[in-house]
């Protein structure tokens, strides 16, 4: 836009901030956010809900037959289903092709879909303490004497408050971002298998230099740790995404001698996840 001077001379006022411009770009923002976590919400809605009744039923059963503290873990195994399925919901639906080609920017699709999966996740977090607040001191004691994790001290237990947010976000954000990046629907629908296995790579790791250190489970260096590897791997994770271009994965589902080589790799990394676990286990966990 241009406007004529005294001397005669154009001058441009396209920087210029028109009057209420400042007011309707925040707006024009906020409309296009909402959309984007709108079509989120559309696209998942039942999947959210069979999560949610999953929920509710694990908050009933599980302390009927188990410790209730072990509801906890509801959000690893939230993190470790829905962060790939959201992550690569268009590689597995074979339409990233035609996702690509809309007016929404890669990064802005990847941020609604970080934030949609994050919300949900810190979501089920508070449920999940609200519900077990009233008498969260004494089931965190009852639980540490009962399973036997002798190395953890119980009158700091600062380490089971923050694994449960740590652990299944690094889940969520390992899982996610394998999901968004791959370009086969083979290496989207492994995903949950790098997410167990990375998260719990992590939470070896931590668990280990802590008990070396101080002989005792403290969270020094295990939140700490999953946080940050949460943090670098979305932010590599965003780089690469606002560059990919399709691949394959638009065509039909098929195992070719790549397809074959990702289902070999994703059994070796369950493997690998389980045998983490039952690490875990055995080394921490006295009886259940």
């Amino acid at each position: 836009m241009t406007e004529h001077t005294p001397s005669g001379r154009m001058k441009s006022i396209a920087g210029s901030a028109l009057p209420g411009q400042a007011g309707s770009d925040r707006g024009g923002r906020a409309l296009l956010w909402t959309g984007l976590l709108w079509g989120e919400w559309l696209a998942h809605a039942r999947m959210m809900l069979i999560f949610l009744a999953l929920w509710l039923l694990a908050m009933w059963v599980l302390p009927r037959f188990t410790h209730p503290l072990w509801a906890l873990a509801f959000g690893g195994f939230f993190a470790v289903i829905a962060g790939p399925v959201l992550g690569g919901s268009d590689v597995m639906g074979g339409c990233e092709e035609y996702a690509f080609s809309q007016p929404i920017t890669r990064r802005q699709r990847f941020d609604s879909r970080l934030l949609f999966a994050t919300g949900w996740l810190g979501l089920f977090t508070v449920l999940n303490l609200l519900v077990l607040y009233p008498n969260l001191g004494d089931l965190i004691l009852s639980f540490f004497v009962s399973t036997g994790v002798a190395t953890v001290d119980v009158r700091r237990p600062e380490l089971l408050y923050g694994t449960v947010f740590a652990v299944p976000l690094a889940a969520l954000a390992i899982g996610f971002t394998v999901a968004s990046l791959a370009t086969t629907r083979a290496v989207a629908y492994t995903a949950w298998v790098w997410a167990a296995l990375g998260s719990l790579t992590g939470l070896r790791a931590g668990l280990s230099l802590e008990d070396f250190l101080w002989d005792r489970l403290n969270g020094r260096i295990t939140i700490p740790l999953l946080l940050f590897t949460a943090a670098i791997t979305l932010g590599i994770a965003r780089r690469l995404y606002s560059e990919k271009e399709a691949g394959r994965a638009s065509s039909p589902l098929r195992l070719p001698l790549s397809g074959w080589a990702t289902l070999m790799a994703a059994a070796i990394g369950a493997l690998g996840a389980g045998l983490l676990l039952s690490w875990f286990v055995t080394s921490y966990f006295r009886s259940f």
